[in-house]
């Protein structure tokens, strides 16, 4: 089966324990099977305003049956079963957000999907965890090892709990 990476992000209640939810749903009917997953991560709320509760922050490595679009589309199955709210404008606080960042082979650029995801590259907080798990995995020509290295993580840190 192929490999596909998967960011999980929550800054509502108990972000683990939803986190861990998401994951519990991802892996229901044995079309996606969760292989490893990075240390946790406590960063800002990105975009939400000094206000907003930190975010954790973590990249899962999946085997998987679905292809692309049905995963995203499981995705978002578990997002909304979790309470998130897409409806809302802009970045909101939220209980679960999961980023289908990359799936083994496929380059796509659809309407409902990019991949690879077109802000790993910006983002630390998936960066960096994305290369504990897959430091060769290249991005638009560079690992994630050296795109990770190259973002300044100042308020990035590991968390004290782990995912799995």
């Amino acid at each position: 089966m192929p490999l596909a990476y998967i960011a999980l992000g929550s800054n509502l209640g108990d972000r683990i324990g939803q986190m861990r939810q998401a994951l519990a749903l991802l892996q229901q009917g044995e079309q996606a099977l969760v292989r490893r997953a990075s240390p946790v991560y406590q960063n800002r709320a990105v975009g939400m305003g000094e206000d907003a509760d930190d975010f954790l922050n973590a990249v899962v490595e999946i085997s998987t049956s679905l292809e692309p679009l049905e995963l995203l589309d499981r995705c978002l199955e578990v997002e909304q079963h979790l309470g998130r709210n897409r409806s809302a404008e802009g970045w909101t606080p939220r209980t679960i957000d999961l980023d289908l960042l990359f799936y083994e082979c496929v380059n796509l650029n659809d309407e409902r999907l990019i991949l690879p995801h077109p802000r790993i590259e910006e983002r630390d907080f998936v960066a960096v965890p994305f290369a504990d798990i897959a430091p060769e995995l290249e991005i638009n020509q560079r690992s994630l090892w050296q795109i990770a290295r190259g973002l300044a993580a100042d308020e990035l840190r590991v968390f004290s709990e782990k995912l799995l």
